[in-house]
């Protein structure tokens, strides 16, 4: 639409992943070099992650251009959300490997023999998983056989994988743990730095065919950082409004309030308005939550039985009958004498639903707990509990992580002193 007026072959700031406009700030530099040492080095396993829009998806488009000359095949997996046997299934046919046949061993053996001949020629493998965040975690799992596939001396497949945060996390679970101890090389992708924003813009201008006439000022530039935070998906988002405000008033200048009106049309002018009228409100409403969760805390501390009985869910068993629960009170152990940290999942009106959210946590590897209803609750709550702790610190990072992972709403650490440990036969 503007790109005509400011002389431009096309929109700079467009949000597809084209490697052509990607930067190579001090971050991504750094994580360029590390995926090309991995590969060089066939390391097997590398980690990069990064927040939303942080461009970790244009990292990738880049890398495969760099590596298409140097004896190199690759395979980009962009949808991950699919089973083991599907994966298995687009990663030969990404690779150009016809398929042998339905059967998981069939699909392995194929693989096997062509990386095998790739080897043989010299040349490199590359698998990347872009949202790797989103892989289930038996499909993680999976991956790690893959990695199997090497000789005596040297690794037959490099794998990258890409994704949020929350990657981290699930690569944290005590049931990945052998597949996180095979990342040889991690990097995590930081927001751009404040000074690096100007020559982000600049780049991406100069790539889109302008002429250097696009000048942002330096109030404009300093709007722009405090929208974006230095996320590049964010300063494109901005940048291209920006531009079409400039448009709008014929204008080359880009100026701070060109920036803000902009804005206002990415956000709408009510939300813009009264932003600080809702943050005022917002400050006052937290101040009285936090008030009243405090008193709410100490109250439930007060309340709270010192000592409750705990029933191991057995592993051995499913949920779906009473067996499911072995009875079987944890050894005394923790922070004090007959004590531990564990970290509470959530409250239940029957056993049935808490042994149902068991059997979905429980491939997780830490010990589950179910709790009866006290005699003193009138609404007889089944508990249910993961893991013994020593330290609370350890407890609070695994809540943390089903919160996130799992998508648990309702977590809590709790302290709990168990008496008379007894094992029973499921």
């Amino acid at each position: 639409m503007y790109e005509e007026f400011y002389g431009l072959k096309e929109k700079p700031f467009n949000l597809t992943p084209d490697p052509r406009f990607f930067f190579l700030s001090e971050i991504h530099r750094g994580a360029f070099e590390h995926l090309l040492y991995g590969i060089k080095e066939k390391e097997g396993f590398i980690l990069i992650t990064g927040e939303v829009g942080a461009g970790k998806t244009t990292l990738c488009r880049a890398l495969l251009n760099k590596i298409e000359s140097h004896a190199t095949d690759s395979a980009l997996i962009l949808n991950p959300m699919v089973s083991g046997q599907e994966l298995l299934q687009s990663i030969l046919s990404d690779f150009g490997i016809p398929g042998p046949g339905n059967s998981k061993k069939e699909l392995l053996d194929e693989f096997n023999r062509f990386l095998l001949s790739q080897q043989a020629a010299n040349r490199n493998s590359v698998l990347i998983i872009d949202e790797a965040q989103n892989l289930p975690l038996p499909v993680l799992e999976e991956l790690r056989i893959l990695s199997n596939l090497e000789t005596e001396k040297e690794k037959l497949l490099q794998i990258i994988l890409m994704g949020q945060i929350e990657l981290k996390e699930k690569l944290s679970l005590p049931r990945l743990r052998q597949l996180n101890q095979r990342i040889s090389i991690r990097y995590h992708l930081q927001p751009l730095a404040n000074e690096e924003v100007p020559r982000y813009i600049q780049h991406r201008l100069m790539v889109a065919g302008s002429a250097g006439d696009i000048h942002f000022s330096a109030g404009a530039l300093r709007e722009i950082y405090h929208y974006s935070q230095g996320i590049p998906r964010l300063i494109n988002l901005a940048c291209d409004r920006a531009l079409l405000a400039g448009y709008a008033e014929q204008t080359r200048e880009i100026q701070r309030q060109t920036v803000v009106k902009g804005l206002k049309s990415l956000e709408g002018e009510e939300t813009s308005a009264k932003r600080g009228a809702l943050r005022h409100r917002l400050v006052l409403v937290l101040a009285g939550l936090l008030i009243f969760c405090l008193g709410l805390f100490a109250a439930t501390l007060f309340l709270r039985s010192e000592r409750e009985t705990l029933t191991r869910i057995s592993p051995a068993h499913s949920p779906g009958s009473p067996s499911a629960a072995a009875a079987a009170n944890p050894q005394p152990a923790g922070p004090q004498a007959g004590s531990f940290y564990t970290v509470q999942l959530g409250a239940f009106k029957t056993e049935a639903e808490a042994l149902e959210v068991a059997e979905r946590v429980k491939a997780t590897g830490y010990p589950l707990f179910l709790a009866k209803p006290d005699p003193a609750d009138r609404e007889g709550s089944h508990r249910l509990y993961l893991g013994r702790f020593a330290q609370r610190r350890e407890a609070e990072e695994v809540g943390k992580t089903f919160m996130k992972v799992e998508g648990f709403s309702h977590v809590e650490v709790v302290t709990t002193a168990v008496e008379n440990a007894k094992e029973k036969a499921p």
